[in-house]
């Protein structure tokens, strides 16, 4: 009975085996690894979860699909272009336009009605001069100044303008448009943008030199038909047009409002 203390003391002080150098060495290598790819994996490339889904752009979709319209037999025939009357008796300074009133201009213009000269006659130096600052930009692209003028009509609930360009000692008027009261004007590159709001809002119609007359430019980005003519001489102008074919002069405000050049077409900003 007492053998046994005396064996577990021997058992006791048998020393503990060692492990192979071999087997330490393999376990703190693979515990380096085991380091180097956590602290990879903190530093580089992580999943956030799911992509945000990708909404396709918006395309317009027809109403009626399978409606074709009907296609026209005779489809009217648009003008090349709008003829103005030339301004026979006005010849330029030497100047040019820049050196001519725009109530000179008025004054002297065919196309302008008698009513309209007979409110500028007040001007300058009248409180009810309805004759804005003349604005001269280049819109033909000839590398010379184009004169705009505006008149405003409050008794006829009406804007007139008129573009004039030049060339020698001749002027020849290349727009004429009869807006509503405060239409606004800006000069976009070589682009006219004539801008108004009425009861359909602010509308905004943008006028391209066409080598003839500054003609509004369709949504396709067209400005119309050019000149019939290509080389022919700026100076002489377009021909004549019967006095009925201009454009009339607006009514009252209880009459019908009169629409600016044939050829305009408006579009919304």
């Amino acid at each position: 009975m007492r053998s046994l203390p005396h064996a577990s003391r021997t058992a006791r002080q048998l020393p503990r085996p060692r492990p192979p150098r071999g087997l330490l060495r393999a376990v703190v290598a693979a515990c380096a690894i085991v380091t180097a790819a956590g602290c990879a994996a903190q530093s580089g490339v992580r999943d956030d979860g799911t992509a945000p889904s990708l909404s396709a752009p918006v395309s317009a979709v027809p109403l009626w699909p399978q409606y074709t319209p009907p296609a026209t037999s005779s489809p009217r025939q648009k003008p090349d272009f709008d003829r103005y009357l030339p301004l026979g008796r006005l010849r330029l300074p030497s100047g040019g336009l820049n050196a001519v009133s725009a109530q000179d201009l008025l004054l002297h213009d065919p196309n302008v009605p008698a009513l309209v000269q007979k409110e500028i006659s007040v001007c300058p130096g009248s409180g009810d001069c309805p004759l804005r600052d003349a604005v001269h930009r280049d819109l033909t692209g000839d590398g010379k100044d184009e004169q705009v003028v505006a008149v405003d009509l409050p008794r006829l609930d009406r804007t007139l303008l008129q573009v004039y360009t030049a060339s020698g000692r001749t002027v020849r008027l290349v727009l004429i448009y009869w807006g509503p009261p405060g239409l606004t004007g800006e000069a976009f590159g070589r682009d006219l943008l004539i801008s108004a709001t009425g009861e359909d809002g602010r509308v905004t119609t943008r006028f391209r030199w066409n080598g003839r007359v500054m003609a509004a430019v369709t949504p396709e980005g067209d400005a119309g038909p050019r000149a019939k003519e290509p080389g022919a001489d700026p100076a002489v102008g377009p021909e004549p047009t019967p006095a009925g074919s201009l454009t009339p002069v607006p009514g009252p405000r209880t009459e019908t409002p009169v629409p600016g050049p044939r050829t305009e077409t408006r579009t919304t900003r």
